[in-house]
């Protein structure tokens, strides 16, 4: 076994200066949450402000709606508060109904800007569904859709042919993260505009879309930002290109512009008021500590992790080449299925990927460092408790939260 360092977790935690968010979550005691598709924790005063925006919604006298100035006011509130967090101007943001129709929007804005080259270029790691809707939106302006496996890719393509090339800011896989200033500094040297998906990045990294010189981007409401499940998505296009795009219906395309009165469409306006209280809890915190914490909180997990006895070993995916490491590890493991099951049942909630893969996410605004200590200890034990042959495992019985754990 390996000696044990809460009490080095403990003073990481005392010396945080983010440790103050943590509070303003609820978070049921014990429960360690290192997953990433549901969005995190409720903000405490979630449930309340959200009665208040229902109550306030509708004339009392008449049960009409106010007006649609109550959704498009909390949507601009929304990214005024996301700005700061991105590297951005709020009237450069727009509140949007999912990543994946921004990503298509945005191909579009992008290709309306460079009529003249017919293919959009778009990172191979991005989700399925953007990779649908990314063709549909080459087969829309009658071009071609090349997906690339690195930058590197671009010297491939005819170098006055491509409008836009659309990457996210992390690898999919990994969680490492790219050199974005970089990067979008070597793809405008090809004439082609940038689109970053910030995803996996915005609320845990230090995210500055005006000092990459970023064309457009898009990103998550949940995850790191904690919006919570079925969170809006948002779009941002920088400033020198809006006298160029129409705001509202882009005629010429036939679809909402991505930048539109800070609205882009039919968002639930009660996940939009979830999201403004979560991005609240973030009001004045710094890019930079944020992505500090994050590191730490890794870096502690990794050291853990080499700590482990020989026969409890898992695979860290490494940073592709060029890329470092950001705030989600990905553990590779051939029974990883049911490592994320066991580690449910010990209140430890990962995100499992089919077939072989584990990821975990460190969101700085509620994980502690003894968190990452917890964490790293059960899942010590559960790698332990995989090494059992088969036929020696005992029943298995469905634990709160629908997960099999072992009995």
């Amino acid at each position: 076994m390996w000696t044990s360092s809460r009490p080095t977790a403990e003073a990481l935690d005392d010396a945080d200066q983010l440790a103050g968010l943590r509070a303003r979550y609820d978070l049921p005691p014990g429960l360690i949450r290192l997953d990433g598709d549901s969005g995190g924790p409720l903000p405490r005063t979630a449930p309340a402000r959200l009665r208040r925006f229902v109550d306030h919604r509708r004339d009392p006298h008449t049960a009409k709606p106010r007006g649609e100035s109550d959704w498009r006011r909390e949507a601009r509130l929304a990214a005024a508060a996301l700005a700061p967090l991105i590297g951005a101007a709020p009237d450069e943001l727009s509140i949007a109904e999912s990543t994946s129709i921004s990503l298509f929007k945005g191909l579009l804005a992008a290709a309306r800007l460079r009529p003249e080259r017919p293919i959009l270029a778009v990172g191979r790691d991005c989700f399925p569904a953007d990779r649908y809707l990314a063709r549909s939106a080459a087969d829309f302006i009658g071009g071609r859709l090349h997906l690339l496996d690195s930058v590197d890719d671009l010297a491939a393509l005819p170098p006055d042919q491509v409008a836009v090339v659309a990457l996210s800011h992390t690898d999919v896989r990994s969680g490492a993260v790219r050199a974005a200033a970089a990067t979008t500094a070597e793809i405008h040297r090809l004439g082609a505009l940038v689109l970053w998906d910030l995803s996996g990045s915005a609320g845990a990294l230090d995210v500055d879309l005006h000092a990459w010189g970023a064309d457009f981007a898009i990103g998550c409401g949940h995850r790191f930002l904690g919006g919570g499940a079925g969170a809006p998505a948002y779009s941002f296009v920088a400033g020198h290109h809006r006298s160029r795009l129409p705001t509202g219906w882009c005629h010429a395309a036939g679809v909402p512009h991505p930048l539109a009165d800070g609205f882009t469409g039919s968002v639930s306006t009660l996940s939009l008021c979830d999201l403004r209280t979560s991005l609240s809890i973030l009001d004045g915190v710094s890019t930079a500590a944020l992505a500090a914490k994050a590191a730490g909180l890794v870096e502690l997990f990794l050291e853990q992790l080499e700590s482990f006895c020989p026969e409890t070993r898992i695979t860290v995916l490494p940073p592709p080449s060029g890329m470092s490491r950001g705030a989600q590890l990905t553990l590779l493991h051939p029974q990883a299925q049911r490592i994320a099951h066991a580690l449910r049942a010990r209140d430890v909630v990962v995100d499992y990927a089919e077939p072989d893969l584990i990821r975990l996410n460190f969101a700085p605004s509620w994980l502690r460092y003894v968190d990452i200590w917890e964490a790293t200890e059960q899942l010590h034990a559960t790698l332990h408790e995989v090494q059992r042959p088969a036929d020696s495992e005992p029943g298995v019985v469905a634990p709160r939260g629908g997960f099999p754990r072992l009995a």
